[in-house]
Formats: C-alpha cells, sequence, structure tokens
C-alpha cells in the first residue's frame, strides 16, 4: 500500500497535478496514522503545508544518535511548481523581488499608470462593493534591455506577493498538444493564489493565428491562452513582456487592461541612470553626466548599465578617476562590439555628429588623428554620394 502511494505521489509532483499530489499525500499521512504511527503522520502533513519539522538522521560515526535536521517543504508553502510531462522541466521558479518601484526609471506618464494599478489593486475590497475588478493583466513591449522584466519584478514587489516567472524552456513542447496543456497547468496552478504570474517572451506562445508559416499547433496555443486569460480570477495578476507586440495575436491585445511601450530611456532619465550607478558602483569620476547621457542617445538602459559597470572595473583596476576619454572609448567599444576596421569609424563618425573632437575620437581608439579625419571625411562623402 504505501510503496503504491509514494508512486502516485511523486507521478503527480512530477506531472504538476497538484490536487492528486495533495490527495496522496493525505493518504499516506492516513495509511501511517491507522498503522498507530500518528507522529510520523502528523509529520507528512506539516512536510506538506511548509511547516519546519524535524526528522530523525541516522547518526554519523562519532556522532551521538538522535542529531536533527530541519526540512521545509519546496517554495516554503507546500506547493510546487507543475512540470512539463517529458522534459520534466518546472513550468516555472517561484520569484521573490526586492526590487522597488523606485528602482525604475520610466516616463512620468507610465509610473503614474503603474501606481494607479497598485491603487486598484490595494483598494479591491472597495472596487468589489461596486462589481469593478480591479486591473490585473497588464501587457509591457519595447525593445530588448529597456526595464520591462525590470518592472515586471518592481510590481510583485510593490504589491508585497511571490511571482511565478514562467520558464518559456518548459513551457514550449514540440509534442503535439503538450503546449496548450502545459498552459492550463500553470493557470490551474496558481488560480487559488494570491500571486504575480510573468510570462516573459510572451510572443513565443501568443504569435498571429492568420500567419501562413506557422502550423495548427500554434493556433491550438493561442486559443488555449485566450480562454486561461478568460477564466483567470481576480486574485492572479498576470504580467506579459513581448519585444514583438507587432507580432501578437489582434485578439490578444483586448484581454489585457493596460498596455505599456517601455522605448530607451530620454535624455533625463539617462542622466539620471548613469549618475545613479556610478554612485551605487562608488566610481570616482571626471565625466560631464550631461554629455554623456547625450552621446548614449540611442542605448538602451541594459547598454547604459554595463557602459557604467566597464567604468567601475577600470576605475577599480587602474585606482584612478574615469574620464570622459574613457567613456567614449569604452562607448566605442560597445557600439562596435570590440571590433575594427570599418565599425569602429562608423562609430567614430556618429559620435563626432554628437559633438565628440576628432582628436578625442583618436586617442580614444588609438589611431592618428589625421588619419581617424581622412577616414571620417571619406565615410561622410560615400554616405551623401548614396543618398
Amino acid at each position: 500500500m504505501k510503496a503504491e502511494l509514494i508512486a502516485s505521489i511523486i507521478a503527480a509532483h512530477c506531472s504538476g497535478d497538484e490536487m492528486s499530489f495533495k490527495t496522496a499525500v493525505e493518504a499516506l499521512a492516513a495509511d501511517e496514522d491507522k498503522k498507530g504511527n500518528s507522529r510520523v503522520s502528523s509529520m507528512i502533513l506539516d512536510a506538506y503545508k511548509g511547516k519546519n519539522i524535524t526528522l530523525m538522521k541516522k547518526p554519523d560515526v562519532g556522532q551521538p544518535a538522535g542529531g536533527s535536521f530541519a526540512a521545509q517543504s519546496a517554495g516554503g508553502g507546500g506547493s510546487f511548481a507543475p512540470r512539463d510531462k517529458d522534459s520534466l522541466l518546472e513550468l516555472y521558479d517561484i520569484v521573490h523581488s526586492d526590487i522597488s518601484l523606485s528602482d525604475v526609471v520610466l516616463p512620468e506618464n507610465q509610473r503614474k499608470l503603474l501606481l494607479q494599478i497598485l491603487e486598484e489593486r490595494q483598494n479591491d475590497t472597495k472596487l468589489a462593493k461596486h462589481n469593478l475588478p480591479p486591473a490585473n493583466r497588464l501587457l509591457l513591449c519595447g525593445p530588448p534591455g529597456c526595464g520591462k522584466t525590470m518592472t515586471a519584478h518592481a510590481i510583485a514587489h510593490e504589491l508585497n506577493l511571490p511571482m511565478a516567472y514562467v520558464r518559456i524552456d518548459g513551457l514550449v513542447s514540440s509534442y503535439l498538444g503538450q503546449t496548450s496543456v502545459n498552459l492550463r497547468k500553470i493557470f490551474s496552478s496558481v488560480d487559488n493564489q494570491n500571486i504575480v504570474l510573468f510570462l516573459d517572451e510572451f510572443d513565443a506562445i501568443a504569435k498571429k493565428r492568420d500567419d501562413g508559416h506557422e502550423m495548427g499547433e500554434l493556433k491550438r496555443v493561442v486559443t488555449a491562452l485566450l480562454q486561461n486569460f478568460d477564466n483567470m480570477p481576480s486574485n492572479v495578476f498576470l504580467i506579459a513582456a513581448t519585444n514583438h507586440e507587432h507580432l501578437l495575436d489582434p485578439a490578444i491585445f483586448r484581454r489585457f487592461n493596460y498596455t505599456i511601450n517601455i522605448g530607451y530611456p530620454d535624455t533625463d532619465q539617462r542622466s539620471e541612470l548613469i549618475r545613479r550607478w556610478f554612485k551605487d558602483y562608488t566610481v570616482e569620476t571626471e565625466v560631464d553626466i550631461q554629455k554623456l547621457a547625450d552621446l548614449t542617445a540611442d542605448r538602451s538602459v541594459a547598454q547604459i548599465k554595463e557602459l557604467v559597470i566597464s567604468a567601475a572595473k577600470r576605475y577599480i583596476t587602474t585606482d584612478r578617476p574615469v574620464t570622459m576619454e574613457d567613456m567614449i572609448e569604452l562607448l566605442i567599444q560597445q557600439m562596435t562590439n570590440n571590433s575594427n576596421g570599418a565599425g569602429v569609424v562608423d562609430a567614430a563618425a556618429n559620435l563626432k555628429t554628437k559633438g565628440v573632437s576628432v582628436r578625442t575620437l583618436a586617442k580614444a581608439i588609438g589611431m592618428p588623428h589625421n588619419t581617424l579625419s581622412y577616414q571620417i571625411n571619406k565615410l561622410t562623402k560615400c554616405k551623401e554620394v548614396d543618398e
């Protein structure tokens, strides 16, 4: 009997069937209680509920019997993330974010909208009295590295809720129909929890159903996704993020309460970010922050942060203040992926149009001033001819 129950528990856990898992655990506890092992029965139930329990440990050589250790169920809450049937990969990770909304630099109108959404969630009882549901579906769009994931983490933190971060590698299956099954597992797993459900790389499962290059499987996945959206309870706050909103099925958009398009940071945002990160990494600088903000106009938040991190490493390893020339050199490295040749000249020409002198650029890339000036002029004339 016990072997069968243990096999049922393992099978339910691997398949992500929470109800079957709970039933099998309770049956195992009842079996132990029936045999008179009430202490073991209580331990099994306490472990499932996430309570600290004390287990007897076989003594090691040289240690007295009766040693103990604390054991706690996965996630601290007595529940497990469902898994893909074939790969056995968990379909989501539980994340507890420490990123606050003040850590995210956004345009004022977007910040106000996020605060409005948070107020709705915090006043859900008042809204319910008027039959008004709080917003619980947010779509974040925009190019890579501009803060979509960070914004999702900040919302979870401000709501003081755990985040179920869906793993696309486990969700999308090569087996017919399994992706739709995985979606249902995810939504069923969280439907009785106060939780933020985060679907990153959302376009992987929500593409247009009229795409002639896609097979019927994708259409079924999108249909399943829409059905799960429609049946999702208000206690789940769903956030989806995509770099390719133009690929999404039109029916997807109306399922969201709000959509925010997070683009490249503007000049004020770049200045604030650069100043903040120099301070966070305690970098001593001789840098014109506003000038650097102007030079990074076409950089994402992630790229600007990497630029500051590179500067911080240079400061630590050289033990001298970071200069504007250092930042220009590091910026050119980033713009060209540390290549040389024509790519470097293109980057130098771009920065020259933003007010950087040829002499400064030549020093940054280690090229004679006259040579660089000639190369930039040649490149400019070629572009003028092409136009």
